[in-house]
């Protein structure tokens, strides 16, 4: 069975222990089109965008598909979880429309509705809206990320919002490659990889 760890003393978190070869899984970087120098991370527990920057595990999603053969959207989606390597904790959903999302310890022996996601079809250049799986019209947005407000920068807070067509709300949600050039191919295998994380006796 996956598990994940908890927070260490003086507030530093403690890396999740995997096992059954979870730390063998490939990692996820999650983007906006507002700023594709920018990833989701986390920081002091909340869900913000930071520059990019692949040694950051805070930085680092794994997307747990463990529930989306049985749990999908009202278009048929199929339900994922976002796991933080760094912390263990997943992204939940907020409590509404402008409220920023959330983080909770991830169980992934226990099925909850409240941290899974899906994804839409493509809005544009292979970008996607992540939206909550039980309410397709709230998704994803970088607050106040988009050009009219500024754009995104570090530290921008990742809320919910009804779907304005707003690049701070088209979603990439792409692996993070460590192969060399010669091998890129291979990595971009992963991006059509559906990654679940089973348990082991």
């Amino acid at each position: 069975m996956f598990g994940f760890g908890h927070h260490g003393h003086h507030g530093q978190d403690q890396p999740p222990q995997h096992h059954g070869g979870g730390a063998h899984q490939p990692t996820f970087k999650i983007f906006c089109r507002a700023d594709e120098g920018y990833c989701v991370a986390v920081r002091e527990g909340n869900v913000v965008l930071a520059p990019t920057n692949p040694r950051d595990e805070h930085q680092h999603w794994y997307k747990d598909m463990r529930f989306s053969a049985k749990i999908k959207d009202e278009e048929g989606n199929p339900a994922f979880a976002l796991v933080n390597k760094a912390t263990g904790l997943a992204i939940k959903h907020s409590l509404g429309q402008g409220h920023p999302v959330k983080l909770v310890p991830y169980n992934p022996g226990y099925q909850d509705e409240s941290v899974l996601w899906t994804e839409s079809r493509d809005v544009g250049h292979g970008f996607r809206c992540i939206r909550m799986v039980n309410n397709i019209y709230l998704n994803f947005d970088a607050l106040h990320g988009d050009k009219d407000h500024g754009g995104v920068r570090d530290g921008t807070t990742v809320a919910l919002w009804k779907w304005c067509e707003g690049d701070n709300q088209r979603w990439k949600i792409v692996p993070w490659c460590k192969l060399p050039h010669p091998n890129i191919a291979r990595c971009n295998l992963f991006t059509s990889t559906i990654i679940n994380f089973l348990d082991e006796e």
